[in-house]
């Protein structure tokens, strides 16, 4: 009679094998599973809370909507290459309640061949003597690219103050065709300061 004998197995035989996955099986969800909470505490001392909407406005367009100021004072009609107008804007901080705020000063030229001729300084405070700005205090560059400027005003407004922004735009030399135009505007973007 031959002799049947079941194979031996070996160490990782079924249930051995088994039972080292579940235990890796619950020591990865385990792993995973672990976690630290940490807490913190503060006292805050609470002031005065009072609330309002900051409003800038341009020149003498107080609280009028949509906020879009045309600004006559600084035509660009026919300048000519080499040349500069400069006009003297205010910018003005009518909030209601007590909210101060900083700005920036942003300028766009659409066009390609008249925009990217177009440089601009600006001062904060200047003086316009209506071909160049002088005075107050530069922000940025003196005859930045004007399409992309993108500067901070350097200072904030309290409520009711107001910044004479004098700006200067100039066209480089370069000769262009004389159907070229762009459309210029500036923006001022407001930020509430918390003080």
């Amino acid at each position: 009679m031959s002799e049947h004998r079941a194979p031996r197995q070996g160490w990782f035989g079924r249930g051995r094998t088994r039972a080292i996955l579940s235990l890796g099986l619950l020591l990865g969800m385990g792993a995973v599973a672990t976690s630290a909470y940490w807490t913190a505490e503060d006292t805050v001392t609470t002031g005065p809370v009072s609330s309002g909407a900051i409003h800038l406005d341009l020149a003498t367009n107080n609280k009028v909507k949509p906020e879009v100021y045309p600004w006559a004072g600084l035509s660009l009609s026919n300048l000519a290459p080499g040349a500069s107008k400069a006009a003297v804007l205010p910018v003005t901080n009518n909030s209601s309640g007590h909210l101060k705020f900083s700005y920036r000063i942003q300028a766009a030229a659409t066009g390609t061949t008249l925009g990217p001729q177009l440089q601009v300084t600006v001062r904060r405070g200047g003086t316009s003597d209506g071909t160049a700005c002088s005075g107050g205090t530069l922000i940025g560059g003196a005859n930045a690219t004007l399409n992309g400027f993108n500067q901070p005003a350097g200072a904030n407004l309290a409520p009711t103050q107001s910044h004479n922004i004098c700006v200067q735009v100039t066209r480089t030399g370069v000769a262009l065709p004389g159907s070229s135009t762009s459309n210029v505007s500036f923006t001022f973007p407001a930020t509430q300061v918390h003080s």
